[in-house]
């Protein structure tokens, strides 16, 4: 019998074998529920033992997980932090004070008010954010540039993320910042840099120009000087002198003039000599007439080319909408003196294109470079020399030009295809290996690409340009209604 039935049963006197068997039925059912509530509060205590453990376990794990949590939050290099609808820091870690310029999170926290107008430079940054966050609810990788608290300026990364109560209004907003300033200075400073060397190559490319231009000037005034030196010459020799000297037997005969030229034998032979003279120096008026008329085309010549020069020279904008047809005559015309003096023939394959839009002082620089090479290559060979230049869109992208200047000079060595175009390299004992460098830096400055061809050496060479264009929609809306 449970220990707890026996006390019961002393205490009030009862014996159980006193009892009938009713109640010592009873007896074994009120035993029963002992023992049973015995086994059931000591499973309840094992259950609570249980659950006391796994409680504390829990609990454990969350201080450690809040432990790990806090310590990310306080080490982590990237600033975070959460605000307020109002503008007002709820928490950051000391990474964002740091980044902010603050010795501590609580004094960053209690320093800024609005964040709009106190850590972003410009305000209305903060403003575009806000609106972000009602199209997409949060914002990501955007760039922009805070104030430190002393003054200096900082270039940040944020994503940040809105946050909304069971209400659908804003709680707060939390993300994380990460300086980004060393980069976005690299960047600057390259950027700086890309337009330096963009200006040195301009340079360069006008100095190559000019090179052309003095050069084909100079020869084309030997061709001047040599003209004036022959009509000097002829003019020394001129027979204009005679024609002084029969004035003067007129002006000395003006009495008896009948007689002097029918009977006296120099009168005779003076209107033979005049008819002469006459002639002699209708010829001489004749041939003065054909070297000055070419005189005027040399000058004509050399005012073309220094014209040319001068309108690239004093180009600032960098696009503009230009015929073709008018750059590739300028580049042809600017090397037209040594293409006459070397024979070369130069053959035009162009498409029939409407103004387009390019940097033409550069497309002139690399098309100079390329018609000065292409005369260099056939200066030397024996046979037709001639030049071709073509033009057209590229087949499968109508928004790219190809030129290409070919020739049948002496021809470009496979393993030199690409080495030509490296800053120094030449196949020329009188070059310097610059022009061609600096044509396919010009090349990819206009988001193009300058190759060359050549089937081998003695069988030519072809240099292709491609490069983006712009169509002139007036122009091309003129031309379909044409």
């Amino acid at each position: 019998m449970h220990s707890l039935l026996e006390r019961q049963l002393k205490k009030t006197g009862i014996r159980g074998t006193q009892q009938s068997e009713e109640f010592q039925r009873l007896l074994s059912l009120v035993d029963a529920v002992y023992h049973q509530s015995d086994k059931d509060r000591q499973r309840i205590e094992q259950a609570m033992e249980i659950n006391s453990r796994e409680l504390m376990r829990r609990n454990e794990q969350i201080a450690a997980a809040e432990r790990k949590y806090r310590e990310i939050f306080d080490n982590v290099s990237e600033g975070i932090f959460q605000y307020g609808p109002g503008g007002t820091f709820i928490s950051v870690n000391p990474a964002m004070a740091a980044l902010c310029g603050y010795l501590h999170a609580e004094q960053l926290r209690t320093a800024i008010s609005d964040i709009g107008t106190q850590v972003y430079v410009d305000p209305t940054r903060h403003a575009q954010i806000l609106n972000e966050f009602a199209l997409h609810d949060s914002v990501k990788n955007w760039e922009s540039e805070i104030r430190r608290q002393d003054g200096s300026i900082l270039w940040i990364m944020e994503s940040t993320r809105a946050v909304y109560g069971p209400d659908g209004e804003v709680k707060y907003y939390e993300g994380v910042m990460r300086d980004i300033h060393a980069r976005k200075v690299a960047e600057a400073e390259r950027e700086q840099m890309q337009q330096r060397l963009s200006a040195v190559a301009r340079q360069a490319g006008m100095a190559e120009i000019a090179t052309g231009v003095l050069h084909n000037v100079g020869n084309v005034l030997n061709s001047v000087n040599i003209s004036a030196s022959l009509r000097a010459d002829r003019a020394k020799g001129s027979k204009l002198s005679g024609l002084g000297k029969a004035v003067g037997l007129f002006q000395e005969h003006r009495a008896d003039l009948a007689a002097f030229l029918t009977q006296d034998e120099k009168g005779r032979q003076l209107v033979d000599y005049l008819g002469r003279l006459n002639e002699h120096l209708l010829n001489e008026h004749r041939d003065l007439l054909a070297e000055l008329d070419l005189l005027v085309q040399n000058i004509d010549h050399v005012k073309h080319i220094v014209k040319s020069q001068q309108t690239y020279a004093k180009t600032t904008i960098t696009h503009e909408t230009i015929s073709l047809t008018d750059i590739l005559e300028d580049a042809i015309r600017i090397n037209q003196e040594s293409l006459d003096r070397h024979r070369i023939t130069v053959v035009r394959e162009l498409a029939a294109l409407p103004p387009l839009t390019m940097d033409k002082h550069q497309v002139l620089q690399i098309l100079v470079n390329l018609i000065a090479n292409a005369k260099h290559a056939m200066r030397g060979t024996v046979g037709e020399r001639t030049l071709t230049i073509s033009a057209s869109l590229r087949a499968d992208d109508s928004s790219r030009l190809i030129l290409r200047v070919s020739d049948t000079g002496v021809g470009i060595k496979s393993e030199d295809l690409t080495r030509i175009f490296a800053m120094g390299f030449t196949t020329r004992t009188d070059g310097h290996g610059f022009g061609l460098h600096t044509s396919a830096l010009a090349a990819q400055n206009m988001g193009g690409a300058l190759t060359a061809q050549s089937a081998g050496l003695e069988r030519g060479a072809t240099f292709s340009l491609e490069i983006p264009i712009r169509f002139d929609d007036q122009a091309v809306e003129a031309g379909r209604a044409a």
